[in-house]
């Protein structure tokens, strides 16, 4: 879903595919999906999509290896951009726990009246706070959580001109949902065939997801240089081409570039709702759990923290 030219921000199922695929990898993963939602309702079978965005934990050796190389070659005082954009990542447990959550409910509906009602923020790592996500999406700089929730229950006890109708004046992400439920079947909706996106629920700031990182890896940067956006697009630019030139793969790339200074986070409410999701292990636990597999990792092989990476 990601093109690696725009922003993405709380977006949901209805965002397209990319028109131009980033990359191969982007591309096949587009076709490998729309063959399988596809091949829903042949015979039997019933299929449906998981969209998991930044799997880490313990297991991975790619995401954790490139914050670990940033610490071995002494990169961490560099941050490119402001860090105000806000990222999804998504531990690699919670990824398990949506296929088996899907598998369990391929053969059911959701009650389209369901749609109406209410869910919880999800509070694994910030608590009672909201932030910009399907679980609470704000109502304005100055309602606070505890005034949204009285207002909202207001609405719903006296709220409305047409009786019978019992949503909130406040609108709700789904309706669009609940309006395509009630075209193809009047009581519910479809679980199989859909695609869903699943992250933890709790977006970061991209460059704060990285300290807390190298933190947990024992290092802390001993200042920060800021470099701009357009900055850091132009130096990855001629990385590519220096590195294309000497015919290697280059480290520090474009993509890498908009990964670290666009917003892509995602609305995870389809899948809360249909599938039952919810996170169970949180973000800061999440981070916690896979640097300290990769340390372990890493006396394994005997290898030592590198002096830059010791706590100033």
């Amino acid at each position: 879903m990601y093109n690696g030219t725009s922003d993405i921000v709380t977006a949901d199922e209805r965002l397209p595919y990319p028109e131009t695929a980033l990359d191969a990898y982007n591309e096949t993963k587009v076709a490998a999906e729309t063959m399988v939602l596809k091949a829903n309702g042949q015979g039997s079978l019933l299929t449906c999509a998981i969209r998991p965005a930044g799997i880490f934990g313990p297991g991975d050796r790619q995401m954790i290896s490139g914050f670990y190389g940033v610490v071995k070659n002494n990169q961490t005082k560099f941050q490119i951009g402001d860090n105000s954009n806000l990222a999804d990542f998504t531990y690699v447990g919670n990824v398990a726990h949506a296929h088996l959550l899907a598998v369990d409910k391929l053969g059911d509906k959701y009650p389209n009246a369901n749609f109406r009602e209410a869910i919880a923020s999800i509070d694994l790592s910030l608590g009672n706070y909201r932030i910009p996500t399907s679980d609470a999406h704000p109502l304005g700089p100055n309602v606070s959580p505890s005034q949204a929730d009285k207002l909202a229950a207001e609405r719903f006890e006296t709220g409305f001109e047409n009786p019978e109708d019992i949503r909130p004046v406040l609108r709700n992400r789904m309706d669009h949902f609940a309006m395509q439920a009630s075209e193809e079947d009047e009581e519910a909706y479809p679980i199989a065939g859909q695609a869903f996106f699943i992250t933890n629920g709790e977006p970061v700031y991209f460059w704060d997801f990285a300290r807390t990182v190298w933190r947990q890896l024992g290092h802390v940067p001993p200042y920060t240089i800021a470099i701009p956006a357009a900055i850091g697009l132009i130096l990855a630019s001629l990385a590519e081409i220096f590195s294309k030139m000497l015919g290697r793969e280059a480290g520090f790339t474009r993509f890498r570039v908009s990964q670290a200074v666009q917003n892509r986070y995602y609305d995870i409410e389809k899948a809360r709702r249909l599938l039952g999701y919810e996170p169970i292990v949180g973000l800061d636990e999440g981070m916690q759990k896979w640097t300290d597999w990769y340390k372990g990792e890493l006396a394994k092989n005997g290898e030592k923290v590198p002096e830059s990476a010791k706590t100033k």
